[in-house]
């Protein structure tokens, strides 16, 4: 098929079927330049090359698509740079753990920096071990959600009445109030796994029963996450961690996480932090609002 047609001083030069070639590598950020070499490698005359080259940059629509395009790859360089600032800390990446960690500590080393860390809080030492107990949980459950990994809202759910009863929350970490801490039970039969998918808020997830052995994937990883390639180059940094009976982990809002329990295993997570200020939240699905208006002619 022929690249080119005679046209007048303002059209393309190109056929729909070559238009549409170049619109699509221009969007994809392909240099002009090199579109255009590679017009004339397919016969296009010189001349003709620059010049639909420079007819599509000038088109309103792609125009504006340019911009956009500009705009994403602008924020996907600057990820890129947090994940290279990441991976040039002392050793191999990895989560913390502490055995003791003052709440100050938690929030301005982890909690306002965006990273997760692990803590051996000895919280699930609070609860009555009966009403806890793996047997009474799957009964609360009933015995057909129970062979399924599910999260459970704890005080919206009137089966679970006898686990919001007794529930403590964190001292110093959490809300005072357990029912403003949202707290949901997360309930994992033996061998469950659970894919990756985005944490929306900050979570504090506390294992009561059970061996998580999680999967954890940084924000700035995002578009590594969301396009998939075999090339070993482009995979997102994973950090593995496993939670044992006791031990909390903070979910950061914009990571993301899976996790599997080989074993089955029950945890409980809360979303209210001892802060003024509210928990964030990474609305991922927000429709975006319009960019401003052209000026008036």
């Amino acid at each position: 098929m022929s690249a080119s047609r005679d046209v007048g001083a303002g059209a393309s030069p190109l056929t729909p079927e070559w238009r549409r070639w170049l619109v699509e590598n221009l969007v994809r950020g392909v240099p002009p330049e090199d579109l255009v070499a590679s017009l004339e490698k397919s016969g296009v005359d010189a001349e003709q090359a620059r010049r639909a080259v420079e007819v599509e940059q000038q088109e309103p629509f792609v125009a504006g698509a340019l911009r956009a395009v500009g705009m994403q790859r602008k924020l996907e360089g600057l990820l890129d740079v947090y994940a290279e600032l990441f991976q040039q800390t002392e050793g191999p990446p990895r989560v913390d753990r502490h055995e003791a960690l003052t709440p100050e500590a938690f929030f301005d080393r982890y909690y306002f920096d965006n990273l997760p860390v692990v803590l051996r809080a000895g919280w699930s030492a609070s609860l009555a071990p009966e009403v806890w107990s793996p047997g009474n949980l799957a009964a609360l459950l009933g015995e057909r959600e129970a062979r399924h990994a599910c999260c459970v809202p704890l005080f919206e759910d009137s089966r679970l009445e006898p686990l919001s009863r007794g529930l403590t929350t964190l001292r110093g970490l959490t809300a005072e109030e357990a029912r403003a801490c949202e707290p949901r039970l997360w309930w994992e039969p033996p061998g469950t796994e659970v894919p990756l998918r985005a944490a929306r808020r900050n979570v504090l997830l506390a294992q009561v029963h059970g061996e998580r052995r999680l999967q954890l994937i940084p924000a700035f990883e995002l578009r590594r996450v969301t396009v998939a390639s075999s090339e070993p180059r482009d995979a997102p940094l994973c950090l593995d961690v496993t939670l044992s009976p006791g031990d909390l982990v903070l979910l950061p809002v914009g990571w993301w996480y899976g996790f599997s329990a080989p074993g089955g295993g029950a945890a409980v997570s809360f979303e209210a932090f001892a802060l003024p200020e509210p928990n964030v939240t990474w609305d991922a699905d927000a429709e975006p609002r319009p960019s401003p208006l052209p000026p008036r002619d």
